[in-house]
């Protein structure tokens, strides 16, 4: 059956969503990062073609109801996430193949993302857990006082490199992002080094006094090339 769909849309070129989806990654893969690419790849993969597949991408009709099924084992921020890639993948459809290709992308229900009260440590938890990371005296632990003292993000601090920590200056230099993805060709994850989304994000970080007495002795140990969490070296 699936051998009679595909020779049914050669011959009247009928384009299934799988097709559809796969052009339009490839169309996104120069324009967006490595990270995003894979990110794309991913919910693709698991959830779109897993229910779309072999669908001639006019004929689907039930969007709302694959989303319905979708929030009851996933949160609002992942459907989202869904949601946003489905559509971009119709927009594409209709702005490259079919202009009268009309549905209506606001049928498509989104679900309302919850305000969550962020909870801040006080001044008392925060040297509370200073003083814990210190006893560990671990480079992960390290890795938190880090957190603690300049804001990085988990991802600037894994691709932080000693030589992005320059005591002379007091500074430390965010310029990479590090983040784990999952490769859904290979059907394995893969480390993924890259610029951070925004221009903003590289910036460059005065280092306190209590950090800096903290990293001067641990600094002469390594070499400039080696990540500051891992101590591996690319």
């Amino acid at each position: 059956m699936i051998l009679i769909k595909k020779i049914i849309r050669m011959v009247f070129k009928i384009k299934s969503f799988e097709e559809i989806a796969d052009e339009w990654l490839e169309y996104k893969k120069i324009s967006i990062k490595k990270s995003t690419y894979y990110n794309y790849m991913f919910i693709i993969e698991k959830y779109l073609k897993k229910n779309f597949s072999n669908f001639n991408i006019k004929n689907i009709n039930n969007y709302n109801k694959f989303i319905e099924k979708l929030t009851t084992t996933l949160s609002p921020k992942t459907v989202r996430d869904i949601v946003n890639v489905l559509k971009a993948i119709l927009k594409y459809y209709k702005e490259e193949y079919d202009c009268n290709f009309n549905y209506n992308y606001n049928k498509i229900n989104i679900p309302k993302l919850e305000k969550s009260n962020i909870t801040i440590l006080n001044r008392k938890e925060k040297n509370k857990l200073e003083k814990y990371c210190l006893k560990v005296n671990t480079l992960k632990t390290l890795g938190v006082i880090i957190c603690l003292n300049t804001g990085m993000r988990i991802g600037e601090i894994c691709a932080l490199k000693w030589e992005n920590i320059d005591l002379v200056k007091g500074n430390i230099y965010v310029k990479k992002t590090l983040q784990r993805v999952y490769n859904q060709d290979e059907k394995n994850s893969k480390i993924i080094i890259d610029v951070p989304k925004t221009e903003c994000s590289i910036r460059t970080i005065p280092i306190a006094n209590k950090l800096y007495n903290i990293l001067l002795p641990l600094k002469k140990q390594y070499d400039d090339n080696v990540f500051f969490l891992t101590r591996f070296s690319l």
